[in-house]
């Protein structure tokens, strides 16, 4: 089987929550392997043509670089999502609840006030 193929089959085992660990392993590697020969491609550096008749400048780049991934940017990207993901659980949850009740007057000013 091709991997091209194999990825495809591993996804839409993904997809219909039907993966083993086996294959989610499998998946994420090839996930990876993509992830860095993208990069790779994206770093290269680019060679210049061979034909020295033509005295154009090369284009200038307009566009970003690429971005270099690094395993501390994803885990400080899934940091920032399970923290955003706590803070949406939390605010549903609040909402769900409903308003607080008041909090009694006494409660409240229970030495803030002084009697004259």
């Amino acid at each position: 089987m091709s991997a091209n193929a194999r990825y495809v089959f591993l996804l839409t085992r993904l997809r219909t929550k039907q993966i083993t660990m086996e294959e989610a392993t499998e998946l994420f590697g090839i996930q990876q392997a993509m992830i860095r020969s993208a990069n790779a491609a994206a770093t290269a550096p680019r060679t210049p043509s061979l034909d020295t008749s033509a005295d154009v400048p090369p284009p200038a780049s307009t566009g970003v670089g690429p971005i270099a991934l690094s395993d501390d940017l994803v885990w400080i990207s899934l940091l920032g999502i399970g923290a955003g993901a706590g803070l949406l659980g939390a605010m549903v949850k609040r909402f769900q609840e409903g308003p607080r009740p008041p909090r009694s007057a006494s409660s409240s000013s229970s030495g803030s006030a002084t009697s004259r």
